[in-house]
């Protein structure tokens, strides 16, 4: 099995149950703070878990927040291939979780954001790697110019790339030169409305065997090949608990299981149905083992 390489925003996450979210100016009482890993961590968990091997080609803060990351790595088994920061700590997100499951951020950088044309060459990068990228380490100033201009040398054979929340502030030329050798472009609904829909993106997803998925919550998702009809992959019944992490669980599911082997329309249903068991678990790193996502396709 290819190994899958992610790059960029290991961070914090500092998240707490609301009963619903305050008006501008306002206060609401809300439950414990519960500290954890978050950010690119979910992914790297998902992937991991399903027994595809993993490292981090990112930075790790030498505070706190560092600590609680390498601690989590280290129990997973997940190396980091860049050296620990010296000089600050890694970036916090805080976030609220409504009582269906919602959640919103606010997110506060770290060093996780400082990327360089440096880092990502002393990296010995194979053929066969999987890579993740999200639209979070695109708009970074430092780590979104160094991430394109390093796609410009080297294809990896997948490069999937989930835009997030914030993809409508990448650069546009950023944006191009990633998209250009992505393979799997995975977005949910909101992101593709942000981008001005599917047909403002195709003309940028240049390699023939690119595909986009659109993650559509509980409806399961939709795949969208070249020259064929969208198929519509439907989703796994759970009962909404946190989506904190659906949809990087979705990504890290969905690498591991097309680096098995499986066909995409068939790791897309199975990564549907990761994706549902993460959400049925407070937490942000959720994502299910083989065993654990063996059980839910046979149930």
């Amino acid at each position: 099995m290819s190994r899958l390489v992610v790059i960029g925003s290991l961070i914090g996450d500092q998240m707490m149950t609301v009963p619903h979210l305050p008006e501008r100016g306002g206060d609401v009482l809300a439950g414990p703070v519960e500290a954890q890993p978050g950010g690119a961590f979910n992914i790297v968990a998902a992937a991991a878990r399903l027994g595809m091997p993993t490292v981090v080609a990112g930075r790790i803060g030498d505070g706190p927040v560092g600590d609680m990351l390498a601690s989590a790595l280290t129990s997973l088994g997940v190396d980091v291939l860049l050296p620990r920061a010296t000089d600050g700590d890694s970036g916090t997100s805080i976030g609220f979780i409504e009582p269906d499951g919602e959640r919103t951020f606010v997110t506060s950088p770290g060093v996780e954001q400082t990327i360089t044309p440096a880092d990502l060459a002393s990296v010995a990068w194979r053929a066969d790697d999987s890579v993740y990228v999200s639209g979070y380490d695109l708009l970074y100033p430092a780590t979104g110019p160094a991430v394109a201009a390093w796609l410009t040398a080297f294809r990896p054979a997948t490069l999937l790339v989930d835009p997030g929340p914030l993809i409508a502030e990448v650069p546009g030329d950023v944006l191009a030169a990633v998209l250009a050798a992505t393979t799997v472009f995975s977005l949910n609904e909101r992101e593709v409305q942000l981008l001005g829909g599917l047909d403002a993106v195709w003309p940028l997803l240049t390699r023939a065997d690119a595909v986009i998925v659109v993650r559509a919550g509980a409806e399961g998702a939709w795949l969208h090949r070249k020259r064929q009809a969208p198929l519509h992959v439907p989703g796994h019944r759970v009962t909404v608990v946190d989506t904190t992490g659906a949809g990087d669980t979705h990504a890290g599911a969905l690498l591991a299981l097309l680096a098995d082997g499986l066909p995409i329309a068939e790791a897309l249903r199975r990564a549907n149905v990761a994706a549902a068991l993460a959400v049925a678990v407070r937490g942000s790193a959720t994502a299910p083992t083989k065993e654990a996502l063996s059980v839910a396709l046979q149930g």
